[in-house]
């Protein structure tokens, strides 16, 4: 899941517009899924096995600050839902319980094509929302070891050239996921390697444009077209 949110391969929408991501994601449509991906905690762990590759139960404890129980709870919930599975070959030895994500190439999690709207059918919306607001008004306080990055901007663009861009930002975005993924296998310890969140958009139209327009009403300085 590099992100729990990652759409499919290039694609074309009824509105003839393109959805571009990654080839290895996997879009959840069983609801058995959506409800498992719909509680905090384990959204937190979908997080961190994106982030890390694999995890220990007992570390994912210690990372999130649960206790062990309640995690392992959590854990059973998402591996019965087939969204994480064992990983034996990081295992010490047969006790130890090593977990990965089912669908590492990443989920992508159908909005309104799902029903109930947007919010609603995607289970991180509402926490990616929460996070993009801190970052833009700086509510979220910057934690140390960690760079913290805002680009926002606009391009004159042909629909394929957007595409591409797109297919870019993504594949650089996945080429350091993995890259931190490598580097934490060979030194679990690192201090100083810690969690980014990381997101990118490429749209149109422009936020002003996408709202309809309401109605003009008449100012009480204005005159009707309504007789007295």
């Amino acid at each position: 899941m590099n992100a729990p949110q990652e759409t499919g391969s290039s694609a074309e929408t009824e509105t003839g517009q393109d959805e571009v991501g990654l080839l290895q994601s996997f879009t959840v449509t069983d609801p058995v899924m959506l409800r498992a991906l719909t509680h905090p905690m384990r959204q937190r762990i979908m997080w961190e096995l994106g982030a890390r590759g694999h995890a220990r139960a007992a570390d994912l404890a210690d990372i999130i600050g649960e206790p062990a129980n309640s995690l392992s709870f959590h854990l059973r919930v998402l591996a019965k839902a087939g969204l994480i599975e064992e990983s034996p070959e990081h295992a010490r030895d047969a006790r130890d319980r090593v977990w990965r994500m089912t669908h590492p190439g990443g989920l992508n999690l159908p909005g309104e094509a799902a029903g109930g709207g947007a919010i609603a059918a995607d289970p991180f919306a509402a926490e990616r929302l929460d996070w993009l607001r801190g970052m833009l008004d700086e509510s979220i306080p910057q934690e140390p070891n960690t760079t913290r990055a805002i680009y926002l901007g606009a391009a004159m663009l042909t629909r394929d050239e957007s595409r591409r861009m797109a297919e870019e930002v993504i594949q650089v975005m996945e080429r350091w996921r993995q890259h931190g993924i490598d580097r934490l296998s060979e030194s679990q310890d690192d201090p100083d390697r810690v969690f980014h969140f990381t997101a990118a958009f490429v749209g149109n139209p422009r936020p002003t444009d996408a709202v309809p327009s309401a109605e003009p009403r008449a100012s009480v300085d204005e005159p009707s077209d309504r007789q007295a």
